[in-house]
């Protein structure tokens, strides 16, 4: 069973996207890259697979379930309960420590005791890389480190799904190789399936499924690995 599907999804984003009838599915466990230019539609199927934003016709399937009937409430259950969300901007607390930053989803929607917040924080902060800077405040932090952080604030109530907004949008280089890399060990270790969006220019770094759109249409879906090149 796939683990997210699009039926005939079709609407527009505030942005000025627009989709008609796109389908897709996403297989668990695997990193997916949605890959085009500003307006592609890109960003408005990431929002909609993680049930941001019904789609106006169609529906989205979490594991074989449909989520179109649900009310706001159940599609907010469901997203807080099963999804994760790198954003764009890391949208850290700056007033909050780093430790703080990724434990707060824990106290919002976990029932956890204390100590259980702190061992599954401290765990991720160690599988990020931020073990040493688990006090410091965010807003010292490098961007990069930010970007770290999000991704450790994220997978903290354990989701099956990572949704990743402009995987490229900020990181270039060294960090963007380190911020993909994070990611792919994410995926293998969690058994998270990993949905981003990215610019055409995004480099293929690793493995990966990429689906290039233009115009609100796939135009390409295909298995990459890092040798094959775009």
């Amino acid at each position: 069973m796939n683990a997210l599907e699009l039926c005939a999804a079709a609407g527009a984003g505030e942005d000025g996207e627009s989709i008609a009838g796109l389908d897709a599915a996403f297989a668990p466990g695997r990193f997916h890259v949605l890959r085009g230019p500003a307006g592609c539609g890109k960003n408005l199927v990431l929002r909609w697979l993680g049930l941001l934003q019904p789609p106006e016709g169609g529906d989205v399937l979490v594991e074989g379930s449909g989520t179109r009937a649900l009310n706001e409430d159940a599609r907010a259950e469901l997203r807080t309960q099963r999804f994760g969300f790198v954003f764009g901007a890391p949208f850290l607390l700056n007033t909050f420590s780093v430790i703080e930053n990724v434990a707060m989803p824990l106290f919002k929607v976990s029932q956890v005791t204390p100590e259980e917040a702190r061992r599954r924080t401290e765990a991720l902060l160690a599988f990020v890389g931020l073990t040493e800077a688990a006090e410091f405040p965010v807003e010292e932090l490098p961007p990069y480190a930010q970007y770290q952080v999000a991704v450790a604030r994220g997978l903290i109530n354990e989701p099956s799904f990572l949704m990743v907004e402009n995987l490229d949008g900020t990181l270039a280089g060294g960090e963007l190789h380190a911020f993909v890399e994070l990611l792919h060990r994410a995926g293998e270790k969690y058994g998270t399936t990993i949905v981003a969006s990215a610019s055409p220019g995004m480099p293929l770094l690793w493995p990966q499924r990429l689906l290039d759109l233009e115009g609100g249409a796939i135009v390409r879906d295909v298995e990459l690995l890092p040798e094959t090149g775009a």
